[in-house]
């Protein structure tokens, strides 16, 4: 058996054809905006002093009241006290001062709570959790305390070092984390999302991961064959190290709700792919749900590696049923490369993910599908029925009717926009083998 057929068969039930939308299945669903004041800055190219009150202003009037706001990735994206944390300026590009100008005015994350608290809006901190950059762009993205430590890099399989991705087998890294979310917590963020899409994989073969595996004597990762049970194995052990992550998160997070009185809950945002390749991303969804620290998922339907992706919620949503959290299914609201941006390749997944038993949608960038012409007449007037299961249908139907045939580029319209779709952009998808 090949190593997708294995990781498929092993992990995910194939997707079934959609079904019509019952009245028990009708019960609103939750609509999350994922938006990044960063881009709405980098597209508006100006600021009005009250950058993160427009940009709510702009969810609220699409009907979107739960927002995960970005907190940033390896520099930050609101004003923190943390000696370990580094505010984005703006890099190399003239285009970015205007983001620096705006982060400097005012902080982006207390402006948006703020907003939030006078308009009944829920405000969920996001946070990258391995996306590091490297010297790109003179170094503008990544954090001073992180540029100190080039020794906490991550290592590719054949040794090289990859400078965007930090090692969560340091415990210096996890506590630099950790450190961000207990702050916004305790800033007043309604709840934390852990964004583990930018960028997986989030473990790979630093020392301190590899060499206690090969002191047990156990077989040299580099040279298994990916997808096998040993291999599997070998991913168990690494995420061992994001599972201390989790640990201690939610140990000191709980804590802070004894002593505030105020629940936190914790969001995780991973990859729609199948449970067995988020492991080998760094993900351990199974134990993170049986350890209770984890409440809420989030999925994105993000397509990197050369596998045969399910494109199916189903066995999570069948995981998140058993330890009784919430899920909600991912679709973008920007094209990746190669892809158009179309209305029905946007509602086949949102009721895909519906139909699936998802209790809601999470749109990614929608500050850009709020802002750009295009995409704001194409999906602004979807926004505000996507609560609705019924409503959802009745447009898809019309969809359909009004579009029975779909080109190959708009058919992916809805993929997380990192995706590589190799017969659109010409880019080739990752080779499995390197994880």
């Amino acid at each position: 058996m090949n190593r997708r057929k294995f990781i498929t068969r092993s992990t995910a039930t194939l997707a079934a054809p959609l079904f019509p939308v019952t009245a028990a299945d009708a019960k609103k669903k939750t609509v999350w905006g994922i938006a990044e004041l960063w881009q709405w800055l980098y597209q508006r190219q100006q600021t009005s002093g009250h950058d993160s009150a427009d940009c709510l202003q702009a969810h609220l009037d699409h009907g979107i009241r739960h927002v995960m706001w970005a907190l940033g990735r390896s520099t930050l994206d609101y004003h923190s006290a943390l000696p370990t944390s580094t505010m984005y300026v703006g890099d190399t590009r003239p285009e970015t001062k205007v983001i620096g100008d705006s982060f400097r005015q005012e902080c982006s994350l207390r402006a948006a709570l703020s907003f939030a608290e006078k308009n009944d809006m829920v405000i969920y901190g996001r946070l990258g959790m391995n996306r590091h950059y490297g010297d790109s762009l003179g170094g503008g993205l990544r954090s001073k305390y992180i540029a100190a430590h080039p020794e906490w890099m991550e290592r590719l399989r054949g040794g090289q070092v990859d400078g965007t991705k930090a090692s969560f087998a340091i415990p210096e890294y996890r506590a630099e984390r950790i450190a961000i979310l207990l702050e916004v917590a305790q800033i007043g963020v309604h709840g934390l999302c852990i964004d583990f899409c930018r960028q997986p994989p989030i473990a790979r073969y630093h020392p301190q991961i590899l060499d206690p595996w090969l002191k047990a004597g156990r077989e040299d990762p580099r040279k298994m064959v990916v997808g096998s049970p040993g291999f599997l194995a070998w991913a168990q052990h690494r995420c061992d190290f994001i599972n201390l992550f989790m640990r201690d998160l939610r140990a000191q997070l709980r804590e802070l709700e004894q002593t505030t009185k105020r629940k936190v809950p914790v969001l995780v945002r991973i990859p729609e792919a199948t449970l067995n390749l988020n492991l080998m991303e760094g993900i351990d969804l199974r134990t993170w749900l049986k350890e209770g620290w984890v409440d809420e998922i989030a999925l994105d339907p993000m397509w990197i590696w050369d596998f045969d992706y399910p494109d199916t919620a189903r066995p999570y949503v069948e995981l998140a049923r058993a330890h009784g959290v919430k899920i909600h299914g991912g679709a973008n609201t920007v094209e990746g490369r190669g892809v158009k941006a179309n209305q029905r390749a946007f509602l086949e997944r949102i009721a895909r993910n519906y139909d699936e038993g998802a209790d809601g949608i999470a749109l990614f960038q929608t500050d850009a599908a709020l802002l750009v012409p295009q995409l704001k007449a194409l999906l602004g007037p979807l926004l505000p029925v996507l609560s609705d299961p019924a409503a959802v249908s009745e447009r898809l139907a019309a969809a359909r009717k009004l579009q029975p045939e779909m080109t190959e580029s708009e058919r992916f319209f809805g993929l997380d926009n990192h995706s590589l779709l190799p017969q659109l952009s010409g880019s080739p998808r990752l080779n499995l083998n390197t994880l």
